[in-house]
């Protein structure tokens, strides 16, 4: 791979905004569970727009961080605006679906939401709660299957269901794209666990890179079964599942082809640069990861300011800055 600049010729394509790190969930895989990064706060609606209005030529926003999105009070008012502001721009979010009542889905589809990403990584109600860390499956279900009801005649937002792959659960995986199809929800994405030594997000749960003989079955056949259903199978990124979860035996510096830092931002509800998305789940060094505060700097002068350089120029070293160094060799590139 040629060397890279360091420096962005221009501001991120694909924008990251954590419109709040309030959840009502307490998942056994997520770092917010165990540790409190940032104090809690909502992103208010003026707020997003002085961050969004640093971003002129947006592709995709993505509104989701650590949090549970649809707790914003502002969150279908900051989707409208967003709409407004940059039309061509996609605009989608994680969501646990907990709190996915009827005025709410006709909040999101009448803003303009354009996908709308289920987090579900169990399909029976003990596996859920002992994952997801609430007793709420069946709530999850019945809002899901209303939702995709409803939007039948209406071209947006997609509808697609997450499931993170551990040995906990992927037992379930099979099932899951029966759910899909019972629910209405016609994609099912499986993405790899970032792991942190804490609850479920250990790297005993993981499978990337170690897949037995019976969960390689698993994975073939919930892909048989997608193909039956009509249902979309994939991983996160791109690829298939087995394709994911498998990776590339022959990565030496996985870290070497991240674009993120050329290409991608992340913001914090309270302000705070990070490098993606991962990186919060994966640092020993939280305060490392901030390149610095949008109510203190300008964007762009944080953009191309000495601690993106330096995360820039290492990636293509045999030393990256942490946590660069574990990405895309544990977890997820």
């Amino acid at each position: 791979m040629p060397p890279r600049d360091a420096v962005a010729t221009q501001l991120p394509r694909t924008l990251y905004i954590e419109v709040t790190n309030r959840c009502n969930s307490r998942c056994a895989t997520c770092i917010r569970t165990f540790t409190q990064l940032e104090p809690a706060r909502d992103l208010t609606l003026d707020e997003f727009r002085i961050i969004l209005d640093q971003f002129p030529a947006v592709e995709r926003l993505v509104l989701h961080g650590i949090g549970e999105p649809l707790l914003n009070p502002d969150l279908a008012g900051m989707i409208r605006h967003a709409r407004q502001a940059q039309p061509e721009s996609v605009i989608l979010f994680n969501s646990n679906a907990i709190s996915l009542d009827e005025t709410r889905q006709m909040a999101l589809i009448d803003a303009g939401l354009d996908e709308y990403r289920i987090s579900c990584d169990a399909v029976t109600a003990g596996t859920y709660a002992a994952i997801r860390g609430v007793d709420a499956f069946d709530t999850v279900v019945e809002n899901v299957s209303a939702f995709a009801g409803r939007l039948q005649g209406y071209a947006r937002p997609r509808l697609s269901l997450w499931f993170t792959a551990m040995r906990e659960n992927l037992r379930e995986l099979p099932a899951l794209v029966d759910l899909a199809a019972r629910t209405g929800v016609p994609e099912v994405y499986v993405q790899r666990l970032v792991f942190f030594e804490q609850g479920l997000a250990e790297e005993s749960q993981s499978l990337y890179r170690r897949l037995r003989d019976e969960e390689e079955a698993l994975l073939a056949a919930a892909t048989a079964k997608a193909e039956t259903l009509g249902i979309l199978f994939r991983a996160s990124g791109l690829g298939t599942p087995q394709e994911s979860l498998a990776g590339a035996s022959d990565a030496t510096q996985p870290w070497a082809g991240c674009h993120r830092p050329w290409t991608t931002t992340y913001i914090t509800a309270n302000g705070n640069v990070l490098p993606c998305c991962i990186s919060p789940f994966s640092t020993r060094d939280y305060a490392g990861l901030i390149a610095g505060n949008v109510w203190e700097t300008p964007f762009a002068e944080i953009w191309n300011g000495e601690r993106y350089l330096a995360r820039r120029a290492a990636l293509g070293t045999d030393q990256p800055l942490h946590p660069c160094e574990l990405c895309g060799g544990s977890w997820s590139l």
